[in-house]
């Protein structure tokens, strides 16, 4: 089968994508498939997305010229490993649909509320999956900002989450413990999306459930050190722990994988997706967001999950990809 690979593009992202879609592209070729990794955000060029350039092109992905028409026309399937930005929020999908091209993952809209923490929230709490509770601070009223931000605080205490609502990977997200810090967290985020998201801090265990065609895989647990996992715990740090099956109460489990697919399901995604979630001390369980184009490296957390029940990575694509094209 001739795959596409879509990596890199323009979001704060771009090394993470970059690093999906080679383990991707690795996985891909090995089993048999010609793949073709194409970067959005270099002019949809083809690119070894080992040695390609930290830095897009420009500040849009724009559309596929010449070269990028002619590389996609060629393909069966796009895969797409864009993370953040104009490569998860449906805008790429959008292109893709009026290309008529078949893909991984959801359809724009899908992505849209997914990649937006407050429509996805909004529709958590429809759903009856529980969420942190929340305030929404928008650009286009920072009169309003001192205000919300005090209410906030006297509302929820501290600490408090601040992070933008637009962004994926814990980027430009602050775990704020004075009422100092919080103007600087806020325009932080601010820099980085239209909406801010100040919310309430869950104290507790760190859980993750993977989807596959919106069905739950096992409950993973990270295990920080720091007991925040944030960006540098992510993908800098090297002393997380990765549990899987979760080691907590069944009941507990049961309950995730229910959350997870529900907010699947109410978001409207396809094929796989990662939902996050707090497990506090009394055992309340609580929806972070959801994740519509999940890492796919070796050491990715859906992997992981997709390991316990006997899919290594190339199977993992395989069933990702068999799950696309059903809907083509």
């Amino acid at each position: 089968m001739k795959i596409a690979v879509l990596a890199g593009g323009i979001s704060a992202e771009r090394k993470v994508s970059l690093g999906s879609a080679a383990c991707v592209a690795r996985a891909l070729g090995g089993s048999g498939h010609d793949v073709v990794v194409i970067d959005p955000g270099l002019g949809w060029r083809a690119i070894d997305p080992v040695s390609a350039p930290a830095e897009p092109a420009g500040p849009s992905c724009g559309l596929p010229g010449e070269e990028g028409l002619a590389q996609l026309q060629k393909v069966d399937v796009v895969f797409n490993t864009l993370h953040g930005g104009q490569g998860e929020d449906g805008t790429l999908n959008a292109v893709l649909e009026l290309l008529g091209l078949p893909y991984t993952g959801g359809r724009p809209g899908a992505c849209a509320a997914a990649m937006n923490k407050v429509v996805s929230k909004r529709l958590f709490t429809a759903a009856g999956v529980p969420t942190p509770d929340y305030e929404v601070l928008t650009s286009s009223h920072r009169e309003l900002w001192p205000g919300q931000i005090e209410a906030a605080a006297g509302r929820f205490g501290l600490p408090l989450i601040v992070k933008p609502a637009e962004e994926g990977s814990t980027v430009g997200l602050s775990k704020v413990a004075s009422r100092e810090e919080l103007a600087p967290a806020v325009e932080k985020a601010a820099a980085l999306s239209r909406q801010v998201l100040i919310e309430r801090y869950i104290a507790g265990r760190e859980l993750t459930v993977g989807i596959l065609a919106g069905r739950a895989l096992p409950v993973l647990e990270v295990v920080v050190p720091g007991g925040f996992y944030d960006y540098q715990a992510k993908y800098l740090s090297h002393d997380n722990r990765y549990i899987c099956p979760a080691q907590i109460e069944e009941e507990s489990a049961r309950r995730a994988q229910r959350h997870a697919e529900a907010a699947f399901e109410v978001l409207g995604l396809e094929d796989y997706a990662r939902i996050d979630f707090r497990l506090d001390p009394e055992g309340g369980l609580w929806c972070l967001e959801a994740n519509n184009q999940p890492g796919m490296t070796d050491s990715s957390l859906l992997p992981k999950a997709a390991l316990v029940i006997g899919l290594d990575l190339t199977a993992l694509l395989e069933r990702i990809i068999k799950n696309a094209l059903s809907r083509f």
